[in-house]
């Protein structure tokens, strides 16, 4: 039996890096990867990133979450963060992959949510606009960054994630099941998700789901490699960041809407989990972007 320790948490697979920016996001071809690997791609998952694969042609088998399904195009398959999955692929397989961080769907709203969960969504033959949005997905991802990049890309989210909640219930196949284990950590990471601001204990958190911290802590080394306690200030940091690249608004400022009673507090919390402090990293993010910088909005600079 396969031990949950042994199976690598990371942001794309073959990359053993699991932090990831703000808003993050990849798109390739399917096969790039696939390729890559000889067509095998071993177990693993993603924290805090859901994936979306479209299949446009050839075939496989899917392991998600200890079930076995026969996957064959056309066909969507939707990997929720944190959900074990790997892939046998045929030679022909052809499509394109999605990595999305789950934060970024909460921008989108209600349409995101069509994209936070595990399923297989067979397509009918007929239906060319999800294809036509996942190629548009690509091309928008590989075109040179400009101030109007990001906005495109999620224009282009919100529509795929409308189009694949109007699939009819008869396409969705089957729903891979999880272990009571895997459920409690994905309730965890919804409700940080929803409330980091709150700064919550851990002890809360495990009373809201009926579990003791030392067995939360214990879910969430076995299946992401970290405390309870880390997700938790990654999650906060990661929150910070979108602000200091997406706002003007000075770092105590920062401090205050993320729940930090002192500033400066906040700022060597930020160096301790980054490496560098707040102006620090919003000097870099301005240095590497320019024009994204630019689009962020007129107002005060960062103190």
């Amino acid at each position: 039996m396969r031990k949950e320790q042994s199976i690598p948490t990371v942001q794309l697979y073959g990359e053993q890096s699991w932090q990831q920016t703000p808003d993050y996001l990849h798109c390739e071809a399917l096969i790039t990867r696939s390729r890559e690997h000889h067509f095998k791609i071993r177990p693993h998952r993603h924290p805090g990133i859901t994936q979306v694969f479209y299949l446009r042609a050839g075939s496989g088998e899917a392991n998600i979450d200890g079930q076995t399904l026969q996957v064959k195009a056309p066909m969507l398959i939707l990997i929720s963060q944190m959900s074990v999955h790997d892939f046998r692929w045929s030679p022909d397989v052809a499509g394109t992959v999605l990595s999305v961080a789950t934060t970024r769907l909460e921008r989108s709203g209600q349409p995101g949510g069509a994209l936070v969960q595990t399923a297989l969504v067979r397509l009918l033959s007929e239906e060319p606009l999800i294809e036509q949005l996942m190629d548009m997905l690509l091309q928008e991802y590989r075109r040179t960054p400009d101030k109007d990049r990001d906005q495109a890309l999620q224009s282009l989210i919100d529509l795929l994630a409308i189009n694949i909640a109007r699939l009819q219930p008869g396409q969705v196949g089957e729903q891979p099941h999880r272990h009571r284990g895997q459920e409690h950590l994905q309730q965890f990471l919804d409700l940080v998700n929803q409330d980091y601001v709150m700064q919550r204990t851990v002890e809360s958190y495990a009373r809201e789901l009926g579990i003791t911290a030392p067995y939360l802590n214990q879910l969430c080394r076995e299946l992401t490699g970290r405390h309870a306690l880390q997700i938790m200030h990654e999650r906060i940091v990661l929150e910070a960041r979108r602000y200091l690249i997406y706002t003007a608004l000075r770092v105590s400022e920062i401090a205050y809407q993320l729940g930090f009673a002192d500033p400066a507090y906040f700022t060597r919390f930020f160096r301790r989990l980054s490496g560098q402090s707040p102006r620090e990293f919003r000097q870099q993010q301005r240095d590497q972007t320019p024009m994204q910088s630019s689009s962020a909005g007129m107002g005060r600079p960062s103190r």
